[in-house]
């Protein structure tokens, strides 16, 4: 249960970083992460399996999570989004191999869905400080691609 605590902490303290220092993708993706982390927390408490099949209830917060993340890749004037949904994408195949591999150990996979969240969260942290230098040192950094911009 520590490590629980310890993902919380760690994961809170990323996306106060992302909302302080942060533009609008990383705000959202920070909002996205919590957003997930309380959907996920209040799965945890209810009466079903441990990991002992694939976990649906899971499966859907990561899939919309991933949505999120993929809108905000494909809008944002920013790269580190894309690998955020890549790396948030490999924990979604984690569910797809305890589907395809029934026999795969609980404990495994419990900690594959479970442990990339920390290079998501570093990717984030990544992100707010390089938007954050630059916008310190050009005094702006688009948040959107000119894609979303009006003629």
């Amino acid at each position: 249960m520590i490590h629980v605590l310890v993902y919380y902490v760690i994961a809170l303290a990323t996306c106060w970083f992302a909302f302080r220092h942060g533009g609008r993708p990383e705000r959202l993706v920070a909002a996205a992460f919590l957003l997930a982390a309380i959907a996920s927390s209040g799965l945890a408490f209810s009466a079903r399996p441990a990991f002992r099949s694939v976990d649906g209830a899971l499966l859907s917060v990561d899939l919309a999570l991933l949505a999120g993340l993929v809108a905000v890749a494909m809008f944002a004037n920013r790269f580190w989004p894309i690998w955020i949904s890549a790396l948030h994408l490999l924990a979604i195949t984690v569910h797809g191999v305890r589907a395809y591999d029934p026999t795969l150990v609980p404990w495994m996979y419990a900690a594959a869905i479970s442990k990339i969240a920390y290079p998501m969260l570093a990717v984030l942290i990544v992100g707010t400080e390089r938007h954050r230098r630059r916008r310190w040192s050009y005094g702006c950094d688009p948040d959107w691609s000119s894609v979303l911009k009006s003629p």
